[in-house]
């Protein structure tokens, strides 16, 4: 081999080590959990959304109380190990009845932990009742979602490319561990402390161009009538495929 055909060779190779090493730092980007007054979460890459986490409820015929629509009072946790969030979500069609809620958020190293204990302020009917996990379909279209089931094999979900008329509900079952885009630069992994029902909807028919991975605690279309004293808990954690820091709000 010739000097000149040796030096061709060693560039190549650095070429290459260097183009790996520029992949390795984009993965490992550190991702932004920005943490909204209301308490709920948008996580970003850069510009880029992620996810977006809610704890957001329907009152009587499907009317959807977004989180983003309650007040809360925001304070640190013990230790300055992340925030947590007092406060109401106001559900329509209840003649005044809303949700008091106390949510905890607490940083993981690529990712975040969630609880929230939920009670009422009046009787009140409500159709639905959940946390949800929304991931833009400019993101995710196309990927697949893997359910880990209590018994048998998991379930693998592809998220439709396009919207289907008429079908909105994508998937529906039990699951403990939900991966979404699985060794992507764009996974997210949902895990609770035991399985649960899931449900993953794709909410282009209500002009929203996300696909949500839904934890209800109340799904129910005749609605289900709550009490003053009912109360619910429910907690998870997500991590994705690079750091995430807190943004308080």
């Amino acid at each position: 081999m010739s000097r000149l055909q040796a030096r061709t060779v060693v560039v190549s190779v650095a070429a290459t080590v260097l183009l790996a090493a520029a992949s390795g730092l984009w993965a490992q980007e550190t991702l932004s959990a920005k943490l909204d007054a209301s308490g709920m979460v948008r996580v970003t890459r850069g510009d880029v959304e992620l996810a977006m986490i809610e704890l957001n409820a329907h009152g009587p015929e499907w009317k959807h109380a977004p989180q983003a629509s309650a007040t809360a009072e925001v304070s640190d946790l013990p230790d300055q190990a992340g925030k947590r969030f007092a406060g109401t979500l106001p559900i329509a069609n209840t003649d005044g009845g809303a949700i008091r809620f106390t949510e905890s958020v607490k940083p993981l190293p690529q990712g975040l932990q969630l609880e929230y204990d939920i009670s009422m302020t009046r009787a009140m009917k409500l159709n639905g009742l959940q946390v949800s996990i929304c991931l833009p379909v400019a993101q995710y279209a196309g990927k697949e979602v893997v359910v880990a089931q209590p018994e048998g094999e998991p379930q693998i979900v592809g998220l439709p490319q396009e919207q289907q008329a008429q079908r909105f509900q994508v998937w529906a079952g039990e699951g403990a561990k939900i991966e979404a885009a699985k060794g992507t630069d764009e996974a997210v992994t949902m895990e609770l402390r035991a399985a649960t029902d899931v449900v993953i909807q794709d909410l282009r028919q209500w002009d929203r161009p996300t696909y949500e991975i839904r934890f209800p605690a109340i799904m129910e279309d005749q609605g289900r009538d709550v009490a003053a004293e009912d109360k619910f808990h429910l907690d998870l954690t997500v991590t994705f495929a690079a750091p995430v820091k807190l943004e308080a709000p």
